[in-house]
């Protein structure tokens, strides 16, 4: 038995399979035209082609077909005849199978208008056509039908989550009109944006309605990509005592505080209403609940943006209490990457108890902190403030310990910066232990040690340097030969001080 072939499948390249097809096709047509004909009996064949709809558009890719024109090939294909600037009329004969593939693939999303035919006809065969495949056709006043007018199968709708009432238009809205929905309506992608317009504008009893439905669902707006916006502009506008009952929303659960904090969107509506805090009692209430939320916070980017805004413009005493709390978990916040970040802005915004209490918690623990990748950044950034009473009590506690930490890939950096930021008497104490260190000849060979002998050469004086110097000397033929020896040779060379 004969197979049939799909309305929508591939045709093959002869001409003969499609002949059936073909002359039904012309039947069919035929029958279209006698029953509405658009033509005059007398009309001339000029004035008939003057009635057609053709068009090019000579700007879009070459695709193999003209977009437009109806059934026009590419300007690269022979035996045709050109009409106007880049438009073909007519199949070529020797590809007629791809021409059939691609003027009969209805469910194609390409957008081919078929405007070779009478506007008069072009409807009634299309309609005709697309029954045929199972599709539906909107019929309107435009007769340029393209194809992405059909409704196949295979289309979507893709906004079937929004509720039905957000696909009406709202500029003819007013907010009263929308009561009862602005919670759905500000976790809209465009509904956001209405609403943000609306409350710039709107009456004090707009603005009480627009608070009282979104008070309820705060902490939930805060954090939604969309209605974060709707929430900073309702802070914005709203009185103080609407501000007031927003702060005690948002702090009621402490660790939904903190949620919001850790969140992108939340984080930036938090900051906004931190700025819109007027009074000392608001700010303390804030703080207050922030507090327990220190570590998590610190070690978040988003909570450490929020943690950056308190410390730069809130008081000693209102930062007081979460500086303690932080001072308390130093150690695993300075193991963080962001964590460590977050320290050293606790340190440059902190003054009195708090600042020397993050100090004697984070000196205590300075010796595995100059060991850790993220760890060392902190202690480093101690000796960095220059603060003679602290660099001292901080190079006691690595007293001792100052070789092995040369040889560790970041403690040689953090004793390379004890060497750099410390006065002379200090930095004399630190490279006589190096020279009394039984593996201070391993040093001058080591990866990370080499360097620290550099920094030693550049900073000391008299009978330290020459106990340097001595050093040198006595390893010299081995560190000719050995690659990092070679980087404190250079050293030398660069500063012509080295005769051998």
């Amino acid at each position: 038995m004969e197979s049939t072939v799909p309305f929508l499948s591939p045709v093959s390249q002869s001409p003969e399979n499609h002949f059936s097809f073909y002359h039904n096709f012309e039947l069919f047509y035929m029958e279209n035209i006698a029953q509405n004909n658009s033509f005059d009996q007398t009309q001339t064949l000029e004035s008939a082609f003057s009635g057609l709809n053709v068009s090019g558009y000579p700007d879009l890719p070459d695709s193999g077909y003209q977009f437009g024109g109806g059934f026009a090939r590419a300007g690269q294909d022979r035996n045709n005849n050109v009409i106007g600037e880049g438009t073909k009329v007519g199949p070529d004969v020797e590809s007629w199978g791809a021409f059939m593939y691609s003027s009969y693939q209805l469910g194609s999303s390409r957008n081919i208008e078929f405007s070779i035919l009478p506007s008069s006809n072009q409807t009634r065969l299309l309609s005709a056509a697309a029954s045929a495949a199972g599709c539906t056709m909107p019929f309107g006043l435009n007769n340029n039908i393209n194809r992405s007018s059909f409704n196949t199968s295979k289309l979507c709708n893709n906004n079937q989550t929004r509720h039905h009432w957000l696909h009406e238009p709202l500029n003819c809205l007013s907010l009263g009109d929308l009561r009862g929905r602005l919670v759905a309506l500000a976790k809209d992608q465009y509904g956001c944006k209405f609403l943000q317009k609306s409350v710039e504008k709107a009456s004090k009893e707009e603005i009480d309605m627009v608070f009282m439905e979104v008070i309820d669902h705060v902490c939930e707006l805060m954090s939604n990509s969309f209605a974060n916006l709707v929430v900073q502009k309702v802070v914005d506008v709203c009185s103080e005592e609407q501000k007031n009952q927003i702060l005690l929303m948002v702090i009621k659960n402490r660790f939904r505080l903190v949620e919001i904090c850790l969140n992108l969107h939340g984080a930036r509506a938090v900051q906004k209403l931190l700025e819109k805090l007027t009074t000392q009692q608001q700010i303390s209430l804030f703080m207050s609940a922030l507090s327990p939320g220190a570590v998590a916070l610190s070690k978040d980017l988003n909570g450490h943006r929020v943690i950056q805004y308190c410390l730069k413009n809130f008081s000693d005493e209102d930062n007081k209490y979460f500086l303690n709390v932080v001072a308390n978990n130093c150690y695993q916040i300075a193991l963080d990457k962001c964590g460590c970040c977050a320290l050293k802005h606790c340190l440059d915004h902190s003054n009195g108890e708090a600042r020397a209490h993050l100090f004697q918690e984070i000196i205590a623990n300075a010796l595995n902190l100059a060991k850790d990748q993220y760890g060392n950044y902190v202690v480093q950034h101690i000796l960095e403030l220059k603060e003679t009473q602290t660099t001292e009590r901080l190079l006691r506690q690595l007293q001792g310990n100052y070789a092995s930490l040369s040889c560790n890939r970041y403690g040689s950096n953090v004793v390379e910066r004890c060497l750099l930021e410390s006065q002379e008497p200090l930095t004399t104490r630190i490279i006589v232990e190096l020279l009394r260190s039984p593996i201070v000849s391993t040093l001058l060979l080591d990866p990370f040690g080499n360097y620290v002998i550099q920094s030693a050469l550049s900073v000391s004086k008299g009978f330290v340097f020459d106990a340097l110097l001595n050093l040198v000397q006595d390893h010299y033929p081995i560190m000719r030969s050995h690659s990092y020896g070679k980087w404190v040779l250079a050293w030398f060379s660069r500063r012509k001080q080295l005769h051998m």
